[in-house]
């Protein structure tokens, strides 16, 4: 799925608001939990509570594509009222519980995508393990993902929430292709611009056309391009 931010590049929070929490990019995978682990819960018992709404809203979302107060307060053993207690809106909740899954997709590249395993199986193969994993997670989770980018035009917390996924990712491609670059496994051009056509590349694997069971070759042409991305060039001799 492509999403276009650009006409919400320039969003401001007011102060105050939980988005402006921290200065400057976060890249831990764990820093970006926020609001999807404790948000505005003050004691064990009210974060455990909001814990569990969280993953009702997704467990609903992954199985049917929507959810209400009165499922998710279902799932989590309390009250519509305590949902609501929680989160003001239901695209609060929403923003949670797909914050949760970016939180899981990033440690996909942090398994896979590793100085090691190029060393250890070289780019095709790592970038094929990659692959598999990302479109394994993204079959999972696209009721989530799909639940989510509709409402993205529209909420600040899914907005954030994404845009800190994808400083996270670039994060850790950077570091990836530089330590192919210094293997002599990944072309010697800037890492920062070599990581974001990756990453821009790599979206395609959440295209429904290519989560299809049947669509192995459209997988296969991504991998390929993805491979070719980062590849060294081969010298052209006369």
């Amino acid at each position: 799925m492509q999403v276009d931010l650009s006409t919400t590049a320039t969003d401001t929070a007011p102060p105050g608001d939980p988005i402006d929490r921290h200065d400057g990019p976060r890249t831990s995978v764990d820093d970006l939990l926020g609001s999807a682990r404790t948000g505005t819960a003050r004691t064990e018992r009210s974060r455990r509570t909001r814990a569990a709404l969280v993953a009702g809203v997704r467990e609903e979302l992954r199985q049917t594509g929507a959810f209400t107060a009165d499922t998710v307060a279902e799932r989590a053993a309390c009250s519509p009222a305590t949902f609501y207690g929680h989160f003001a809106t239901k695209d609060d909740a929403l923003a949670s519980a797909f914050e949760l899954v970016l939180v899981e997709l990033a440690t996909v590249p942090e398994q896979t995508l590793t100085v090691e395993a190029l060393q250890r199986n070289g780019l095709d193969h790592t970038i094929d393990a990659w692959v598999n994993r990302q479109v394994a997670f993204f079959r999972d989770e696209s009721l989530v993902f799909r639940a989510a980018l509709a409402r993205l035009p529209f909420h600040r917390g899914i907005r954030h929430a994404y845009r800190e996924a994808e400083r996270v990712a670039l994060h850790q491609l950077v570091g990836f292709v530089a330590g192919g670059q210094s293997l002599g496994l990944i072309r010697t051009e800037d890492p920062d611009q070599l990581a974001e056509a990756f990453l821009v590349l790599s979206q395609g694997l959440n295209n429904p056309h290519a989560l299809r069971p049947e669509a192995a070759h459209v997988r296969t042409h991504l991998g390929r391009a993805l491979v070719a991305s980062l590849e060294p060039r081969k010298e052209h001799r006369s």
